[in-house]
């Protein structure tokens, strides 16, 4: 059995599937929305300690799993859980500016891999600090951009990829809700974007929301207030010449889709549906296609994929190199603006 962490214990890290009728099912049970339900269903995890600066949180975790893990250790201090516990795998699920040292404190503390939330970090020191120590000590270090381990993103994917649709030529995301913000969320449709493209971003423009006119490096809070971090539009180029669009604002109601146009047809695609597009004689035919199922889809697909890679060896669908390059984009955007909403080119020559 393998030994589990947590870091940071907001919901995303810690509640428990909603045992409700309507909740979604994997072979493996519910399908877990947090860290800590994805460790309780891997047969091959075993959480053994959390952490938070939060007393409260620390009591909210143990009220909510008592059952599942009463004999379960509880720290506030991170350092004092990695040398006291030897955790083989280590979440980091604390605020989008701190995951850094907290991924080099895991890795140089000996666990074998860390999934830490996205977006992968802030600044490209950042990201370029932890996967450097990941690399220098051997730890897998995987981000949960969460879509490349659910079956509808999957399937699209392999319908992009098996050509019959043509080659693929343009993409369109939009992201509308209160929480449209460009790290916290939008970091998840930017990956999404490199994922589908099989490609990297080598050119960006963007335009903010109004009132961020002098926002040009990351300002958040960590992903809690909306106001901290804008929404924004932009175009990326990738090096396979595929074009998209990005699109977001916050609005009170939630809203997320892809549109991605091939030679012989289009991919209507959300998390909840997959339309394929064709033309006919007589105009379009729209043909609503089944995702291929995964036994251990999102989180739980996130947390199988280290284990199956630290005890077989392969790749990673989310390492932290392809997270670098949603950063890289997301920063470029922000540069874009700050400069009148100019052509940047990727790489970025330096951070500013």
């Amino acid at each position: 059995m393998l030994r589990a962490a947590i870091i940071g214990l907001t919901n995303i890290g810690a509640q428990r599937a909603n045992a409700s009728a309507q909740a979604a099912r994997s072979a493996y049970g519910l399908i877990p929305q947090s860290h800590a339900a994805a460790y309780h269903q891997h047969p091959r995890t075993e959480l053994v300690a959390v952490c938070d600066l939060r007393p409260e949180l620390l009591d909210r975790f143990r009220h909510t799993w008592q059952d599942i893990w009463p004999n379960l250790r509880y720290y506030t201090d991170a350092e004092a859980l990695l040398a006291a516990e030897q955790p083989d795998l280590v979440s980091i699920v604390t605020p989008d500016h701190l995951h850094a040292g907290l991924t080099v404190a895991a890795a140089q503390g000996g666990a074998r891999a860390i999934l830490c939330e996205k977006p992968l970090a802030t600044t490209l020191a950042d990201a370029d600090r932890m996967i450097a120590a990941a690399a220098a000590h051997g730890a897998l270090l995987s981000v949960e951009h969460t879509r490349r381990w659910q079956p509808i993103y999957r399937t699209a994917r392999d319908l992009l990829r098996s050509g019959e649709l043509g080659a693929l030529r343009s993409m369109t995301t939009s992201m509308f809700s209160p929480r449209a913000m460009l790290f916290r969320n939008g970091a998840h449709m930017v990956d999404m974007l490199h994922f589908l493209a099989g490609s990297e971003a080598r050119w960006v423009w963007a335009e903010l929301e109004a009132g961020y006119e002098g926002y040009d490096h990351y300002r958040g809070d960590g992903g809690h207030d909306p106001a901290s971090e804008p929404a924004a539009a932009g175009y990326l180029h990738f090096a396979n010449g595929v074009r998209a669009h990005y699109e977001s604002a916050k609005t009170p109601y939630t809203d997320a889709q892809f549109t991605l146009t091939c030679d012989h047809g289009r991919v209507e695609l959300s998390d909840q549906t997959l339309t394929v597009v064709r033309p006919t004689a007589v105009g379009l035919e729209r043909t609503p296609v089944t995702p291929t199922p995964m036994a251990m889809p999102g989180l739980l697909g996130a947390v199988d994929e280290l284990v199956q890679v630290m005890e077989h060896g392969g790749e990673l669908v989310s390492s932290g190199h392809s997270a670098r390059q949603t950063v890289e984009v997301l920063l470029a955007m922000l540069r874009s603006h700050a400069q009148g909403n100019v052509r940047v080119n990727l790489p970025l020559s330096e951070e500013k």
